[in-house]
């Protein structure tokens, strides 16, 4: 860059001078300027660039689709949400997401099958997955399955909702717990649940998956 602003200023200065002698038209102070434009922009973007660096930027929309189709392949998992990637540097991207589980899974088969994916995206991607979080699935019975099924068709009767996901009822304790992606209110969903089952105590996060 520095090579560069010093080459156009001579350029410049040269042209300047030529015209000056030709025509008697001093063109300087406009010269000045559009070089002053030019070493203004270069600088904003060396900027950027080291700064994209230290704080990292998000990854795009291809890889993160590609990081769910390699999560979605193992048998145990029901989804993937949540994707958080960031990108600070040549071979330095940086991720976490959710994975949607059985219930009946072991902390031990979790962890054997986190090591797993964590490898295979990073084997096919280059993606460190530095954080896999957890939501557990209903595969009990045929009645978690029914509240499972009353809620999503109420929920997904709003439009703004664009997704819902992580979705768990514990009988033993009466709670329905998922996240939704949504452009308007909690409440309202609240609402709506709690009248279909006035005897749970409902957990929403509010979420926005990429």
């Amino acid at each position: 860059m520095i090579a560069f602003g010093s080459d156009a200023s001579f350029d410049a200065v040269l042209f300047s001078a030529i015209i000056f002698i030709i025509w008697q038209i001093s063109l300087e102070a406009y010269v000045g300027m559009i070089i002053a434009i030019f070493i203004i922009k270069a600088g904003v973007e060396m900027m950027s660039d080291t700064l994209n660096e230290i704080v990292g930027k998000r990854s795009n929309s291809d890889m993160i689709k590609k990081i769910k189709t390699i999560l979605c392949q193992e048998d145990e998992v029901r989804g993937a949400y949540d994707p958080i990637l960031y990108n600070y540097g040549p071979n330095k991207n940086y991720g976490s997401v959710h994975l949607e589980l059985p219930d009946q899974m072991t902390v031990n088969e979790v962890d054997l099958l986190t090591r797993r994916v964590q490898a295979k995206v990073y084997l096919k991607t280059g993606v460190i997955l530095t954080g896999v979080g957890v939501y557990s699935f209903n595969t009990s019975d045929n009645e978690t399955a029914s509240i499972r099924n009353n809620i999503q068709e109420k929920v997904f009767d709003h439009e703004w909702v664009l997704q819902m996901h992580g979705f768990y009822v514990d009988m033993e304790k009466k709670e329905i717990r998922f996240d939704v992606e949504y452009d308007e209110a909690l409440k309202t969903l609240k609402q709506e649940i709690n009248t279909l089952y006035p005897n749970y105590k409902v957990f929403i996060v509010l979420d926005i998956d990429a």
